[in-house]
């Protein structure tokens, strides 16, 4: 809502406001204007929740009442309840329409209407108004039964009261009533009936019957914030498919250890219980609350809500209450994300280290920080789903490592680690974050001949999914808790355009199993450079939105000091030129075509050991070598290469995905991820 001040400056500084600016708060007291904060002088914590009442509350019908107070509902509520005529109630059958518009609530009746039908309104203006309409109409009593049903198809902000025989396939008439609505209802609508009514069209809100294996299904293709499109995706890989099911949990492949073992429900109560106990939110809910996490129901567990004691007590929302325990981090990522010198692209390329402040605020809005009364128990789940990979992603905070994007798609379609490489790993902290340049889903999850195919097309769907990295958790020994992995996707929704989300995986050989076992081989086995030291502020209020832009323009700060940010540091072999073979290849005679070997991590090989210089202290493979004083024995990393460089590619007429590998640049590591665009 705009605010004008007299003249408009700042309350608090007097700084001067000027149409465009944007940050500014209003300064409301009891629903009255005093005049605009701005960004400069507002506290995070004003920041914080004007941020989650533009998300959560409908400015744009506010209005003003006869006290001159603002008067603003939430989206999908109102402010206001009046009686008007709606164009159902010129039916006969129909006695009642109950609607929301414009931030007011709408009762319309009839003549015709039962008068008794002021009943299913809750006590107070909601049933004054309707019965006031109904006196005006001159309807009468007629104390029908009444029935709740919902009707497929039918608006979601809008019920409808009417006989039953026009409501019913078999048209008979039972002198009944029938109260319907959509199954997606507005749940706000709910507030406006009485108790008895508003519970028994709760019961009915996007129910479905149950099916095994349900909380897969749910957790894949409904519950997390994951665009459907109706197109297959690559090879395909439909939402929600079979072949989307095996990607991402191993079902049905005969390569993972998880095919047959792995419990999806089991492994999501584990990984949901650690993250409450990691964040602190299990202490907060035994101090504030005095309730036991590992006391509380497995259903309320898994909606991460407590329900009240009365009908009007909304009960307790733990989702939000955990993820409050990361409103510091949130906040911060928040403001950083506003004034950031590199904005995130349309498509997500060309992505910096600082950009994981943007891509972390964006995963949940504010209004998850909040309960929110109008959820129903149905949709619960997906709440509670974003707010537990949310907080698993602030967690890692400290131990946030940014891959450059020529390495992005090796890392993404490294070969399977063997046995030994697994029992090897070792995670830096007990949370980890990646990040890198979007690879294709179809990417990662091809074979090795249509990675070739892949690695020699020209484009790919825009539609398709794309993985951006990944959320590990170790145990306090620092070795790999393959208990459950997140994977961050990016996909472009229809209406809502490019989204990005943290899924839920599965460890194991089939390809989203992969692709964790591949980011923690690089956490374990692979070098990193550590973050400059953060630039110290040498003017301006701390902590402001100013002092933070200045902040954010330091070469330091580009490069992820401000952000604790560690990069691979990778540095290839030196290129060595291969001998010209004795005999040219001929059609039918030895190979035709080169191909790509995908890069892999190898095991048991020589590694030198080098001074505090970074030399080699003596040989590796030549006279002289020791074992333990001149090398030791490890993992090490080869990217994808040529296989007979001087034979042509094989001719592939698909078009399947556009190969960005930009070499990287001379000297430090950190400069070549910050080439402008």
């Amino acid at each position: 809502m705009s605010l004008k001040t007299t003249p408009a400056r700042c309350l608090r500084c007097g700084e001067p406001h000027t149409e465009g600016d944007r940050g500014w708060n209003a300064d409301w007291r009891q629903g009255q204007g005093h005049g605009l904060v701005c960004p400069t002088c507002q506290t995070p914590e004003e920041a914080a929740e004007a941020s989650v009442k533009i998300a959560y509350l409908n400015y744009d019908n506010a209005t003003v009442g006869s006290d001159g107070a603002a008067r603003v509902a939430p989206f999908g509520g109102w402010h206001s309840i009046q009686a008007a005529h709606h164009p159902l109630l010129d039916k006969p059958d129909i006695h009642l329409a109950v609607t929301v518009e414009k931030s007011r609530l709408l009762i319309a009746v009839a003549a015709h209407s039962d008068a008794s039908l002021q009943k299913v309104f809750t006590d107070g203006p909601c049933r004054t108004v309707a019965r006031e309409a109904l006196d005006r109409a001159g309807a009468r009593p007629q104390d029908r039964q009444i029935s709740v049903r919902p009707i497929d198809g039918w608006p979601h902000d809008n019920v409808v009261i009417a006989r039953d025989h026009a409501v019913f396939a078999d048209h008979e008439d039972h002198s009944e009533l029938v109260m319907g609505f959509a199954p997606d209802m507005n749940p706000q609508l709910l507030d406006a009936f009485a108790p008895w009514a508003a519970n028994a069209m709760r019961t009915h809100m996007n129910t479905s019957p149950e099916r095994r294996p349900a909380p897969l299904e749910r957790i894949a293709a409904s519950s997390l914030p994951t665009p459907r499109p109706a197109a297959p995706l690559d090879n395909g890989l439909v939402v929600g498919g079979d072949a989307w099911q095996r990607f991402w949990y191993g079902h049905d492949s005969q390569d993972t250890t998880h095919a047959n073992e792995f419990d999806f429900v089991t492994a999501l109560n584990q990984f949901r219980t650690r993250v409450m106990n990691d964040s602190g939110a299990t202490q907060t809910l035994a101090q504030e609350h005095g309730l036991r996490w590992e006391d509380l129901p497995a259903d309320q567990q898994e909606q991460m809500h407590i329900p009240g004691q009365a009908r009007a007590d909304p009960g307790l929302d733990v989702a939000a209450l955990m993820l409050r325990t990361r409103t510091k981090d949130w906040t911060w990522d928040g403001a950083y994300a506003r004034i950031a010198p590199h904005r995130l692209t349309e498509d997500l390329t060309d992505l910096r280290p600082t950009d994981v402040s943007a891509l972390r605020w964006g995963l949940v809005a504010p209004r998850a920080f909040t309960p929110d009364r109008r959820l129903s128990p149905q949709s619960r789940h997906s709440h509670a789903i974003p707010a537990v990979t949310t907080t698993a992603a602030y967690l890692a905070v400290d131990h946030t490592h940014f891959i450059p994007e020529n390495l992005a798609l090796d890392v993404a379609t490294t070969a399977a680690l063997s046995p030994s490489n697994r029992a090897a790993l070792r995670l830096p902290g007990p949370w980890a974050m990646v990040l890198h340049e979007p690879v294709p889903l179809a990417a990662v999850q091809a074979g090795d001949d249509e990675l070739e195919a892949l690695l020699s097309g020209g484009g790919i769907p825009q539609s398709s999914h794309a993985v951006l990295g990944g959320v590990l958790a170790a145990h306090p020994d620092h070795t790999l808790d393959t208990t459950l992995g997140l994977i961050l996707m990016t996909a472009i929704h229809a209406q809502r355009g490019r989204q990005w989300y943290l899924q839920p995986a599965a460890y194991g050989n089939h390809g989203a199993g992969r692709l964790l076992y591949s980011y923690a081989a690089q956490l374990a086995f692979a070098k990193w450079s550590k973050p400059p030291p953060p630039p110290v502020q040498e003017r301006g209020k701390p902590g402001s939105t100013k002092a933070l832009k200045r902040l954010a323009k330091h070469p330091d700060a580009r490069v992820g000091a401000l952000h604790r940010i560690n990069l691979l540091d990778y540095t290839p072999p030196p290129a060595e030129p291969r001998p010209a073979a004795d005999t040219a290849s001929t059609p039918g005679v030895g190979l035709e075509y080169g191909t790509w070997r995908r890069a892999k991590w190898t095991e048991n090989t020589r590694i030198g050991i080098r001074d505090e210089n970074d030399k080699l202290v003596g040989p590796v493979y030549k006279d002289g070598a020791i074992e333990g004083v001149t090398f030791t024995r490890g993992a090490v990393y080869r990217p994808r290469t040529r296989v007979r460089p001087d034979l042509p590619l094989r001719p592939d007429t698909r078009t399947i995905y556009q190969l960005r590998d930009t070499p990287p640049a001379a000297g430090n590591t950190r400069t070549s991820t910050t080439s402008t665009s």
